[in-house]
């Protein structure tokens, strides 16, 4: 299930998550048909890309 943890080691789960960033050209290279189609949008998806 999503919330079973049991696998996981107690050390990561007592870190604090933080976003990793992306080289946004890195993103716009990649090949994006996979994604033909997909029309939703995180709005704050771009305010992250422009960090």
């Amino acid at each position: 299930s999503g919330s079973d943890y049991t696998n996981v080691d107690r050390e990561f789960l007592s870190e604090k998550p933080k976003l990793s960033y992306s080289d946004k050209n890195l993103i716009e290279s990649m090949d994006q048909s996979a994604f033909d189609g997909f029309s939703f949008i995180n709005p704050k998806f771009e305010q992250i890309l422009d960090k």
